[in-house]
């Protein structure tokens, strides 16, 4: 009989059954109900053993990736609408009272003054920040028309599990992160928001609304889902 891949349990008081989780740091957990008997973890692992050793060795590479990067100040490529570009972190020699951020030739080109006491990732964040406010406040105001809404505000934030969000009394939220998407899968995320000032949850007619004001819904998620990692940690 093959040896189980290692695995830790958590107890839950809101499972209602065994389910199997890989966590940041590739190690599978098995999450169980209170009352279940702790060999349903094994026989769960048993069941789904290959399944298990994958994703493990899938997340144990990302995290490989990403712990192998360059810090920001020596090259790190950071995604910039979806393309990579690399960081050049300089000191201007001008006198400027400013730091600045500038995209040029496929790099990002952070000067800081002589007075900045930020990082370099924190000018990063800023500058992130306030291009994502000017592009999504400006595609929020192209596409709610078409979906009949009127979003009350939309916010920046720095949501890092979620790409948006949206409150019933119609406050849009967004990561921005999302300055290192693509802009069409920026796109969606988008239309995602608006389309639940329409409809609440994620039923089929919240599908059919999205997908009739954006068709590759498949395409924008799964690359989401692949960069996930990437952009969560992009500037750690």
């Amino acid at each position: 009989m093959l040896d189980l891949p290692a695995y830790t349990i958590r107890r839950s008081t809101r499972a209602r059954r065994s389910r199997i989780t890989i966590n940041q740091q590739a190690q599978a957990v098995v999450v169980l109900p209170l009352r279940a008997p702790e060999q349903e973890a094994a026989e769960l692992v048993a069941r789904h053993r290959s399944w298990v050793v994958r994703n493990v060795g899938r997340m144990a590479a990302r995290r490989d990736a990403l712990e192998a990067r360059p810090s920001i100040d020596s090259g790190r490529e950071l995604l910039y609408r979806g393309v990579p570009h690399r960081v050049v972190s300089i000191a201007a020699t001008d006198g400027r009272s400013r730091s600045v951020v500038r995209v040029v030739d496929g790099r990002i080109v952070v000067s800081s003054a002589l007075t900045e006491r930020r990082s370099t990732a924190a000018l990063l964040d800023a500058w992130f920040r306030a291009q994502a406010k000017r592009e999504i406040a400006g595609r929020v105001a192209a596409r709610a028309p078409e979906l009949g809404v009127t979003p009350r505000s939309v916010t920046i934030r720095d949501q890092r599990s979620r790409w948006g969000s949206a409150s019933p009394r119609g406050t849009l939220s967004f990561s921005w992160r999302l300055m290192m998407c693509p802009p069409e899968v920026l796109e969606y995320v988008v239309v995602h928001e608006l389309a639940h000032m329409k409809v609440s949850g994620h039923p089929r007619a919240f599908w059919r609304l999205v997908g009739r004001h954006f068709p590759d819904v498949r395409g924008a998620r799964r690359w989401l889902r692949e960069h996930h990692d990437e952009i969560r940690h992009a500037l750690d």
